[in-house]
């Protein structure tokens, strides 16, 4: 599970270095995903147990920050929260001032990859 984890990840910041903010974004959205899976499947029961503990409080703010950057990546291409794209498959159409929201939620999302990546360990 670490190799494959460590791949993603490794491809993510390949992709990440060469793509358009929409797409840093999803390729962000789906490597979080991966490791917040990861996560609540070694944790489950602990968690379950105890949502207290450090690494059930990081699972929750990694979804947290998974919605914030869905929100963000809705906002940049003009879709609306309330009434997506019925295509899912639309095209992006960037909303300039809503870069720096996409640019930062990017950015935190990755750095709760990190942190899932060290409880995974």
């Amino acid at each position: 599970m670490k190799t494959k984890l460590c791949t993603l990840l490794a491809l993510t910041v390949v992709m990440v270095a060469c793509t358009p903010l929409e797409q840093t974004a999803r390729n962000t959205a789906a490597a979080l995903q991966g490791a917040i899976g990861a996560a609540q499947s070694k944790y489950q029961t602990q968690c379950t147990a105890s949502p207290n503990l450090t690494a059930c409080t990081v699972i929750n703010q990694a979804i947290a920050g998974q919605n914030a950057l869905v929100t963000a990546t809705e906002a940049y291409c003009g879709w609306s929260p309330t009434n997506p794209p019925a295509n899912t498959t639309a095209t992006c159409v960037p909303v300039k001032s809503a870069a720096g929201g996409l640019q930062a939620a990017v950015a935190n999302a990755s750095l709760f990859v990190t942190e899932l990546k060290g409880i995974l360990q």
